[in-house]
C-alpha cells in the first residue's frame, strides 16, 4: 500500500452487529482483521458488482477466479485499486476492499464517488483503518479521509516523516 492511498474495507450493512466490536476493535495484530464472517449471509449479485468495478478501475493483470484485482495507472497519479476475494466455488464474497490515490482530486471526485455509488446500490458500509464505520456517502467519510496518514503525507511529506520519528 502506498502512503498516498486511503483504504476502505467494504462489508454488507446488514452484517454489522455486536461481532463487529470483537473483530475490529479488539484486533491486536499488525494486519487488517478478516471480514469473511460479514459476508456469510450476503445474497447480492456478485457478477454485477464485479462488472461495475470493471467500469470504475481497470482490471489488473494478476489474480485468478477467486482473487480479483483492479489497478489504476500509478504513473499518472491514479494509483487506485480494489480487491475482492471469493470463496473457492466463487459464489460468496469473503473480502472486499479498495484504496484511493489521494494525490489527484479526480480520484476522489470520480473514482471514489463511483465506488460509493456501487456500495449504496448494494447496501454496503465502509470501515476505515481505525475501525470506524461509514455509510457510503462522502459527507460521512471526509473526516476520516482528512485525518488519514495518506492525507497527512500529501499535505506535508517532510512533517509526516518527522512525526514518525517521534
Amino acid at each position: 500500500m502506498a502512503i498516498w492511498q486511503y483504504l476502505l474495507i467494504v462489508v454488507p450493512e446488514k452484517s454489522i452487529d455486536n461481532n463487529y466490536q470483537c473483530i475490529f476493535k479488539n484486533n491486536k495484530t499488525e494486519f487488517l482483521p478478516e471480514t469473511n464472517s460479514f459476508w456469510k449471509n450476503f445474497e447480492g449479485d456478485i457478477p454485477s458488482i464485479i462488472s461495475e468495478l470493471d467500469q470504475i478501475i481497470p482490471k489488473a493483470n494478476w489474480g485468478n477466479e477467486t482473487y480479483l484485482n483492479w489497478k489504476g495507472n500509478g504513473s499518472s497519479d491514479e494509483d487506485n485499486d480494489a480487491c475482492i476475494c471469493l470463496s473457492d466455488d466463487t459464489t460468496k464474497i469473503e473480502e472486499f476492499q479498495f484504496r484511493i490515490d489521494l494525490r489527484k482530486a479526480s480520484n476522489i471526485t470520480t473514482v471514489l464517488h463511483a465506488i460509493l455509488n456501487l456500495c449504496k446500490k448494494n447496501q454496503f458500509v465502509l470501515i476505515d483503518l481505525k475501525g470506524e464505520i461509514f455509510k457510503p456517502q462522502m459527507q460521512y467519510i471526509m473526516e476520516s479521509l482528512k485525518s488519514s496518514n495518506a492525507m497527512k503525507f500529501i499535505a506535508d511529506p517532510i512533517q509526516f516523516f518527522e512525526n514518525l520519528e517521534n
